[in-house]
């Protein structure tokens, strides 16, 4: 099992890897800058092949991928001077080499969408962090998810389990927390008729149980919120990839910042800490999702590509986002936002991120262990 886990993790991590590194590569070929090496996976290379200057490979180390451009993170005077090297071009090409990858992930993500939004009759769900937030297209409506069954309770004994999903309450559309919160504080002690679905199968039924008199625990369950979302028009219809995409990016930058907000207000690193996730805990997750079936491994490739995507696009240096915001700079000023000054920060950026990516390492090992391991 731990093979196959591994191999599922590293197709996971990979595609999404070589998707954005592809949208460089591709960029780059349109514009006539130089791509010097392509390839799948990191050196050693097992397998290389020189083909119009550029050399292709497969890397023994299968986790993503590797793109160099001609004349772009270094300085060289020769390639400076060339016409096919990326310094040589003006903004509007290196903006378009640069953001590839990120435009590349979110074509990607599309892509994988569309597939899964027609198969599910143009419905999609999503686990809410945010219980109050409302995507921007489509009609939605949340229900509780139940991710807690207590021992003895009528939740319990009527055989409702972790990830049921609670449609209805005596015929009500569970549309929201309180409707089941105000349904049973109103039928304590008496029986009640809910409508579960399963939400891996899709299957529902009916069930009915006596609650119990306790406020406290009536049903007997611990649940979150989950949102479906239905694009019912012809024009959502048409779009529903590129809309489901740009719901999922803009839940991703509402939850970063209402972490950022709360971690500012409590004082405290622990929940942005927590949101951040590294190969372990990427595996980890995969290893989760994978036992849900396919069509939730397709949509966490497809989650984890528009991550990359948004990563990508916070100016962070050594990231798409800040060599962005540096080819605007020295638009403005060549002199004072040079090579060298872009190079230098680049550096000390790779050192951070070297130091981030230990610690979310081991944060990960701590946070996921009982899954990993």
């Amino acid at each position: 099992m731990l093979i196959v886990d591994l191999i599922i993790f590293i197709i996971v991590l990979s595609s999404v890897v070589i998707v954005h590194e592809f949208g460089h590569f591709f960029f780059a070929k349109k514009t006539g800058v130089g791509v010097e090496e392509f390839g799948i996976g990191f050196p050693p290379k097992i397998w290389k092949k020189v083909k119009n200057e550029t050399e292709y490979f497969i890397g023994l180390i299968p986790f993503g991928g590797l793109n160099k451009i001609y004349g772009m993170d270094e300085i060289n005077e020769e390639k400076l001077n060339d016409p096919r090297s990326y310094e040589s071009k003006g903004p509007a090409v290196k903006s378009l080499i640069c953001l590839g990858g990120i435009f590349m992930n979110i074509l990607f993500a599309a892509v994988l969408f569309y597939i899964l939004i027609i198969s599910s009759s143009f419905q999609m769900s999503q686990n809410m962090i945010l219980s109050q937030y409302q995507f921007p297209f489509g009609e939605q409506k949340n229900y509780p998810l139940v991710v807690e069954v207590y021992e003895n309770t009528p939740a319990a004994l009527a055989g409702i389990k972790p990830q049921d999903i609670i449609l209805s309450i005596n015929g009500k559309d569970v549309v929201n927390s309180d409707i089941l919160s105000t349904e049973t504080e109103n039928n304590l002690g008496k029986e009640v008729k809910l409508r579960i679905m399963d939400s891996q199968t899709k299957q529902t039924k009916d069930l009915l149980l006596v609650l119990n008199e306790d406020k406290e625990k009536p049903l007997g369950v611990g649940y979150d919120q989950m949102a479906f979302i239905n694009y019912n028009t012809l024009s959502e219809k048409v779009f529903c990839g590129f809309l489901h995409s740009w719901n999922i990016l803009d839940y991703t930058a509402n939850v970063l910042g209402y972490l950022i907000n709360y971690s500012l207000e409590n004082k405290t690193a622990k929940p942005l800490a927590y949101s951040l996730s590294g190969p372990v805990g990427i595996y980890a997750v995969t290893k989760m999702i994978s036992q849900e079936g396919l069509f939730q491994l397709v949509n966490l490739i497809a989650v984890i590509s528009l991550g990359l995507a948004f990563s990508n696009i916070i100016p962070i240096p050594a990231f798409d986002g800040a060599k962005f915001l540096f080819i605007i700079l020295n638009t403005i000023d060549k002199n004072v936002f040079s090579k060298k000054l872009e190079m230098t920060i680049e550096q000390a950026g790779m050192i951070f991120l070297m130091f981030l990516a230990i610690f979310v390492v081991f944060k990960d090992f701590i946070q996921f262990k009982t899954i990993i391991f």
